[in-house]
């Protein structure tokens, strides 16, 4: 800085303003090597801004499955479901995935009775009983009762509770079909549907 002064001319020595004015911008400005040296601290900066220090990739939840793992690390078997009454393909599909199934339709009371046993979880619809006795029968291996339809007025509530037996079903399983048959009743009385069916049948 004071080097550069020195080879300027003194503003004593300008013989013109305009030669004072350039003395003093001249003062003013540092030398080339400050210059330099700022260049220098300028680049640093920004090589150490343009080079963050790496971010570590989020890991990727993977998605909710039901695992047969044991905490052990050991393959469960598969639990067995008895199916007591005809559900559709699409229902015994997605069974088939997690569960060893047999479907035994129109058992009667002492056939039920001597399968229940075999199995982990049973599932009705409204034609299958279950009783106390089958309940009782299957020996505290039956964990789970599935009702496919609305109501559970064919399960012993109070006797799956002194075992401990799980009672569950699907309350909206027919819920559009009874909107469809409501509205069928409304049109067959409006239409009197039913008296022309009886008078159709009686010849008249």
């Amino acid at each position: 800085m004071a080097a550069s002064r020195a080879l300027l001319p003194s503003p004593q020595a300008s013989a013109s303003p305009a030669s004072a004015r350039r003395a003093r911008v001249a003062a003013a400005v540092p030398s080339s090597l400050t210059l330099a040296a700022r260049g220098a601290r300028l680049r640093v900066r920004c090589a150490v801004l343009s080079s963050p220090a790496p971010v570590a990739p989020l890991e990727s939840k993977p998605a909710h499955r039901i695992s047969r793992s044991g905490s052990n690390g050991a393959l469960r078997p598969k639990p067995a479901v008895l199916v007591a009454e005809k559900l559709s393909e699409a229902g015994l599909a997605v069974l088939r995935e997690f569960a060893d199934v047999e479907c035994a339709y129109g058992m009667s009371p002492a056939e039920l009775l001597a399968k229940v046993s075999q199995f982990d979880a049973l599932i009705v619809r409204s034609g299958t009983k279950v009783t106390r006795e089958v309940l009782e029968a299957g020996r505290g291996r039956l964990r789970v009762v599935g009702r496919a339809g609305v109501g559970i007025d064919n399960v012993d509530l109070q006797a799956a509770t002194e075992v401990g037996c799980l009672v569950v079903n699907a309350p909206t399983a027919n819920t559009v079909a009874a909107a469809e048959h409501g509205i069928a009743l409304l049109a067959s009385m409006a239409r009197n549907v039913s008296q022309a069916d009886a008078a159709l049948k009686a010849g008249e």
